[in-house]
């Protein structure tokens, strides 16, 4: 097939509704938001839009609802002008993400999936059947583990790379992953994946069971990166924390865009953790998403350093600056 190399996203588009909050409520607890946001959102949609900013051919494919939402959703990826939209509309409500942010930047987040995982294995494998050993699958977790068991098999098939960004962590078993090329995972998910409470314990246990690489999101901490016997600890930069919605996702589709685009694995990292970092520095999730002018910017002007070895303890040391949202 002649083209560019495509980045196949499979996952979801939700409508996100954000409330601010002066903190997080207690159980049992009702407390007044301070100010309410709707807009598009889920992993999927925020991982696919990151990545066509950052220059990647994306094909995105999610289900949404035959609603006024699921109709704002496309009209809203309409204007990317992304490489390939694949929207299948369905006879369910449009999912929905409700967030709740406190002044902190700290969030929590709940999202139905019932139009998500609406549509049979079959039906999305036939959607991605185009796919090719040129081409790179992001998936995230809102699939069943029976669907996104199936796109990945025939991605593999077809000899693509495989990502997934193991959130929401909510399959029954790691069988997946062990099948991706990479996995990146926050602190809380990667301990869950691996039932241990190490996220370094867990990064390489999940590494040996086939990924060729892991990197786990460490929030104000950086990142570690698991790759063969290498450990790279990713210290954060500092920035002033508004709302860490949507920096993992902004992480992942930028980095998936850059190895798509045969960027360095540790440049992209970088320009991955950058990006990141304008995300967390603003309100909302969606709308704090970097423009493509700010990616190509942070693309353009980050170097990528050397790591430093550091023989007592067997760790990489970055001597870059990081930003890394959860």
């Amino acid at each position: 097939m002649n083209g560019p190399n495509r980045l196949f996203v499979v996952g979801n588009a939700v409508s996100d509704l954000t409330l601010m909050v002066e903190r997080a409520p207690h159980a049992g607890e009702s407390i007044l938001a301070d100010h309410m946001q709707r807009a598009p959102g889920g992993k999927g949609l925020n991982q696919a839009v990151a990545a066509h900013r950052a220059g990647a051919a994306v094909v995105f494919q999610a289900t949404i609802g035959d609603d006024g939402e699921g109709s704002d959703i496309a009209g809203r990826l309409a204007a990317e002008r992304m490489y390939e939209l694949r929207l299948t509309r369905h006879a369910l409500p449009t999912d929905l993400s409700v967030l709740t942010v406190a002044r902190s930047g700290e969030n929590a987040i709940i999202t139905t999936a019932g139009c998500t995982r609406a549509l049979s294995a079959t039906t999305l494998v036939a959607q991605v059947a185009d796919i090719t050993a040129a081409d790179t699958l992001l998936m995230q977790g809102n699939l069943s583990l029976e669907c996104s068991r199936a796109v990945i098999d025939h991605a593999r098939a077809a000899g693509a790379k495989v990502m997934v960004n193991a959130a929401p962590w909510c399959w029954p078993d790691t069988s997946a992953l062990a099948l991706c090329e990479g996995v990146v995972a926050n602190e809380g998910e990667i301990c869950a994946i691996a039932g241990v409470d190490d996220p370094e314990l867990g990064a390489a246990q999940l590494l040996a069971q086939g990924p060729r690489w892991v990197i786990v999101t460490l929030g104000a901490r950086g990142a570690l990166v698991a790759r063969g016997d290498e450990r790279l600890h990713l210290p954060a930069a500092a920035v002033v924390p508004v709302d860490t919605s949507g920096a993992g996702d902004v992480f992942c589709g930028v980095l998936a865009a850059l190895y798509t685009r045969a960027v360095p694995f540790l440049h992209a990292i970088e320009c991955a953790q950058h990006a990141a970092a304008i995300t967390v520095g603003r309100p909302g999730t969606f709308s704090a998403i970097p423009s493509a002018d700010e990616i190509r910017h942070v693309i353009r002007t980050t170097t990528g350093r050397a790591a430093a070895h550091n023989t007592t303890n067997d760790v990489l040391v970055w001597t870059g600056s990081f930003n890394q949202g959860n």
